[in-house]
């Protein structure tokens, strides 16, 4: 292509339009955001209710709040705020967690034993994020179920633990986002 045909005044035209076009398009697409992370814009602070737990084991609540503390905020852009001066509640309840064998050796090994090849914890949970202002749930997800797989080999129940607490948070983040 020679360079006076694109000094023409109709190339020159199209190139500034598509020129302002391309412009356009990244400046709306820098200015387009999650705002509030996947929350209304009235959403600033939320407190964090330790969640209920009908499980056996205890720790799941205090190791899945400190899980929520640290991801969530960052995650729906929002802080955390006291119970009284917060503008969403994130609440909820672990109904199971259970250690299960996926995969095993069919083979005994000399003692007798079967060897775990997989094993994995899953944790059911229910949860919802509510809205303290306008008196309304934002969110809600009932018998969600989070999965952490491990290798009984190398790692033990509390690694596939703390994977599915991972996940159950991912869950709550997934959950808020998709509803705006």
């Amino acid at each position: 292509m020679s360079s006076s045909f694109l000094k023409t005044p109709g190339v020159r035209r199209a190139r500034n339009a598509a020129g302002a076009l391309l412009l356009l398009s990244l400046l709306a697409g820098c200015m387009y955001s999650f705002v509030g992370g996947g929350l209304p814009s009235s959403i600033r602070r939320v407190y964090i209710q330790p969640f209920d737990n009908e499980t056996p084991y205890q720790t799941l609540t205090s190791d899945l709040l400190r899980e929520m503390q640290e991801r969530l905020p960052g995650s729906l852009g929002v802080r955390l705020a006291s119970e009284q001066t917060a503008d969403a509640y994130v609440r909820g309840t672990i109904r199971s967690a259970e250690e299960q064998t996926t995969n095993f050796d069919p083979q005994p090994d000399p003692t007798g034993r079967i060897s775990r090849l997989e094993a994995r914890v899953q944790i059911s949970f229910d949860a919802e994020i509510y809205d303290v202002r306008n008196d309304q749930v934002l969110w809600r997800g009932n018998g969600i179920t989070a999965i952490g797989n491990f290798e009984p080999g190398r790692e033990d129940v509390d690694d596939g633990r703390r994977k599915a607490l991972e996940q159950v948070v991912q869950k709550l983040i997934e959950g808020a986002q998709s509803q705006w």
